[in-house]
């Protein structure tokens, strides 16, 4: 089969398209025909950084859909063909391939009316959007929450889940992103360089935010920290929360990490199931029209490397996803 591998940890540059062997399923595990992969900036950081249990070379690649091959002797909860999306464990990656074998409890199954293209654009961000938006900050109608960095993959299904509940919900991105923030009813997208905190003020009558949602750094968070009412919240997505200097014995804000790849590795079988679960919620949203998949390129299989590059130069709105097979 063909497979994106990384020789060493050296960059981009040492990532190659070649061919290796087909996986085999485990006992637990289901075996993948892959038919569309999304692309996440930390598909290009890892190119860099590796990963301590990776062998190289390393097939690289997180977020998969695609249909099943083959299951292992102890999976019975899924057949020959169907539709399915999966996180897959950072520790084996495996997921830029034409076939990568994957734990059955990790699997999100795909409604026959999404298509593999917009499922691939939900796992890694729509995934830890979830996580920040219900499972942190428990989001509820009339909230008011702002979302750093909503331009990106993360903010921007951020952004569509905390609307969804019912939240007013205030963007902070690029200018060249409003329209398309706009489209799915946020209630006011700001421009990083404007004065942010006067327009939030603004936003909420001197009220406050009930949450913030930062997906930018540990500074952006703790600029925003200021922004928040008492017994507030906030999610940092980009940085740990230990990073955030806040002041004691003030405006009692609870901090929240959301740590999507530390799931496999730190979480018990319940974490894993629940990123399922999460999947399974969000393509059905995105299958209704409830939530936008933010697809905005598709690129060959043969091109991944490119799609890398353009994702780490930041010359992309919404979210890239790669064809492998039809």
């Amino acid at each position: 089969m063909q497979a994106w591998m990384l020789q060493q940890p050296d960059g981009l540059q040492a990532l190659s398209l070649t061919t290796t062997n087909k996986p085999i399923p485990a006992a637990d595990e289901i075996c993948v025909k892959v038919a569309v992969v999304g692309l996440n900036p930390i598909d290009y950081k890892l190119t860099h950084w590796g990963y301590a249990t990776w062998n190289y070379p390393q097939i690289i690649g997180l977020d998969v859909t695609g249909s099943i091959e083959s299951v292992g002797e102890n999976v019975h909860h899924f057949n020959i063909n169907d539709r399915v999306m999966f996180f897959a464990d950072p520790r084996t990656a495996g997921g830029f391939a034409e076939y990568v074998c994957v734990k059955a409890i990790a699997v999100s199954r795909i409604p026959l009316t999404l298509s593999f293209t917009d499922a691939a654009a939900l796992p890694c961000a729509g995934y830890s959007a979830w996580i920040a938006v219900h499972d942190k900050l428990h989001v509820a109608a009339g909230q008011h929450i702002a979302i750093t960095g909503a331009g990106g993959g993360v903010g921007g299904f951020a952004a569509q889940l905390a609307k969804l509940a019912g939240a007013h919900v205030y963007a902070i991105a690029e200018r060249q992103r409003h329209a398309r923030l706009l489209s799915y009813g946020i209630d006011a997208v700001i421009c990083p360089q404007q004065n942010v905190a006067l327009e939030l003020i603004n936003l909420t009558e001197d009220r406050l935010l009930h949450g913030v949602i930062d997906c930018i750094s540990a500074k952006s968070g703790s600029m925003m920290s200021a922004l928040i009412r008492y017994n507030g919240h906030i999610v940092m997505v980009a940085n740990q929360f230990d990073q955030v200097l806040l002041l004691a014995t003030t405006k009692a804000i609870s901090i929240h990490e959301v740590a999507l790849h530390g799931t496999y590795a730190h979480g018990a079988p319940e974490h894993i199931t629940h990123l399922a679960d999460i999947g399974n919620n969000l393509s059905e949203f995105v299958a209704n029209g409830r939530l936008h998949s933010m697809v905005e390129k598709i690129v060959p299989f043969n091109k991944l490397s490119l799609a890398l590059t353009e994702l780490k130069n930041h010359t992309h709105s919404g979210k890239i996803v790669v064809h492998v097979s039809t």
